[in-house]
């Protein structure tokens, strides 16, 4: 709940300054061209993705990278679509791959559990006895 206080508050603000600024007009034509691009790259989504598959198959991105991206292009592409500058930002910024990437790595890695350290290292051995040995 606090953080879409805050998302709330950030968006007002940026939106309120973006409109005294370019005036109440220019607010309008910057959401009519941002949900038209993001409805272009909805449509265009598959192309993209497509790119990312041949980088996969390349091994040049992980697989979870490759969800990540594409999970991330989604995401930006109806951020754009939603009326507001900060959320279009937000859309922007999520159509690059360096800043899915980013993102993908600082909060969609497992974080590691703490484990005992010997817990994972049993080895399973089998002792033959040669009998022509004295």
């Amino acid at each position: 709940m606090i953080y879409f206080l805050i998302y709330l508050f950030v968006e007002i603000f940026v939106s309120y300054e973006f409109t005294k600024i370019f005036t109440p007009f220019g607010m309008f034509l910057e959401i009519l061209a941002t949900a038209v691009l993001g409805v272009i790259i909805l449509q265009n989504l598959n192309m993209s993705l497509m790119e990312n598959m041949m980088k996969v198959a390349k091994r040049e991105i992980s697989q979870e990278e490759f969800i990540s991206i594409g999970m991330f292009k989604f995401v930006g592409a109806i951020l754009l679509i939603i009326p507001g500058v900060f959320t279009d930002i937000l859309g922007v910024l999520m159509q690059f791959d360096l800043f899915g990437s980013l993102v993908a790595q600082k909060f969609l890695t497992p974080k590691q559990s703490k484990k005992d350290p010997f817990e994972d290292d049993i080895i399973d051995v089998e002792i033959i006895e040669d009998k022509n040995v004295k």
